[in-house]
């Protein structure tokens, strides 16, 4: 449908509100949505984790087991853990295992570590109080596994692979190498060394990947199956989040087969109508709106979708919270990250206007990020400007609410 207003789902895990937007008198606006999905009931999240798929129960698994460990994904990802982690919690119970065999850990990758703040928003300051709850160091607390990719040896959290029941709790959303995120992600890069985690990054800009959305003979995912399998993976809850960040898909069990299924479901959900030759397209980066270092997340769908999604010459705005400021990362930070590079120009963006509306981080802090040539908007009014300097009469504007999750999987 058209409408001259613009509502934008705003700042995942701190409020999650609506952003109301005022178009220009003469633009044409039309969301398009993705597919999207109710949320589970409760009795339909018990059964997913008692009847899993690949695996024994996980009432059964943890069966004489001493200690437990956790792992469940940082705010740069949509996953409603508190509510999921409550049932996991309950079965361990009922299972007779005390809350101080349980250890959680953050899966951070080269993420930065989650204050008591945060990690109260993400699972509840109930759970965070009553266990054990750490955040993953990618230079410390690391063990071997016997395994290389490459020739780099991997090292994992000394805690998670102490544990004698190994649970992972993720997402399953797009991500733009790895086909999806969730499941044997969750170990590598997310419980890894720095310098296998630098390996991963390499290996892509040498090629070794797959387009959004794709996990079969996917190479790259591949690699990561192959270290969580060696890590000895007992039991996965795989979720597929909705338009809300509310659980739509839980898929538990084994480590491949459970991640498979959610991946089929993910499609399903995140599957958004091909468009091309629009003047001007508003890609937000909600649900993974938190920093300015996820933000390349919004050129999901552009990712899946023809290079004339905008036409030539046209304008692409991309929006984030950014909640959380400029964030950090191990690899990409500025300046200090091992992988960091002058920021460029982006080949896919080719001629079109980009503006970026961030307006939870400063001018100085986004071309720490990205290119010189981009512009920069911390109000709309800024970027409604731009808009009509650049298209004095008037434009086609395609909004894209979820751009980070959206995917066009025909073909």
């Amino acid at each position: 449908m058209q409408d001259n207003k613009i509502t934008l789902p705003w700042a995942a895990w701190n409020g999650d509100t609506q952003l109301q937007l005022q178009s220009a008198a003469n633009w044409q606006v039309k969301t398009y949505p993705m597919v999207d999905a109710v949320e589970l009931e409760e009795e339909e999240i018990a059964s997913a984790i008692e009847n899993p798929i690949g695996t024994a129960p996980l009432a059964e698994m943890v069966r004489d087991k001493k200690k437990i460990a956790i792992a469940v994904d940082d705010l740069s990802r949509p996953t409603p853990t508190a509510h999921l982690l409550e049932f996991v919690l309950t079965e361990l119970d009922h299972a007779g295992v005390p809350s101080d065999a349980i250890t959680v850990i953050i899966s951070l990758g080269t993420h930065t570590a989650l204050s008591k703040e945060q990690l109260y928003k993400k699972m509840g300051k109930d759970i965070v109080d009553s266990i054990r709850v750490i955040n993953h160091d990618c230079r410390d607390n690391l063990a071997p596994v016997g395994i290389q990719v490459g020739k780099t040896d991997v090292l994992l959290n000394k805690d998670f692979l102490d544990a004698d029941l190994r649970i992972m709790i993720g997402s399953v959303v797009p991500h733009h190498f790895a086909g999806f995120s969730g499941g044997a992600k969750m170990v590598l890069p997310g419980l890894s060394n720095l310098d296998s985690i630098s390996w991963t990054h390499k290996a892509v800009m040498m090629g070794l990947r797959s387009k959004p959305g794709t996990v079969e003979n996917n190479r790259f995912r591949a690699e990561f199956e192959r270290v969580a399998r060696q890590a000895g993976v007992d039991f996965c809850l795989n979720v597929v989040v909705n338009a809300k960040r509310e659980v739509a898909g839980l898929f538990a069990g084994d480590l491949i087969e459970a991640h498979t299924k959610a991946a089929e479901c993910a499609k399903e959900i995140y599957a958004t109508e091909a468009v091309e030759n629009l003047d001007v397209a508003i890609f937000n980066a909600y649900p993974k709106d938190t920093e300015l270092l996820q933000v390349e997340n919004a050129f999901m769908y552009m990712h899946t979708v023809s290079d004339n999604v905008v036409r030539e010459n046209g304008t692409i705005v991309v929006a984030s919270a950014c909640s959380e400021g400029l964030g950090e990362h191990g690899l990409f930070e500025p300046e200090t990250g091992v992988l960091y590079r002058k920021p460029m120009p982006k080949r896919f963006l080719k001629d079109r206007n980009v503006i970026f509306f961030v307006p939870g981080v400063s001018e100085e802090e986004f071309y720490q990020v990205y290119w010189k040539g981009y512009h920069f908007a911390s109000d709309w009014e800024t970027v409604v400007a731009k808009i009509n300097t650049w298209h004095s009469d008037g434009a086609q504007v395609g909004v894209f609410p979820h751009a980070s999750v959206q995917i066009n999987v025909a073909g």
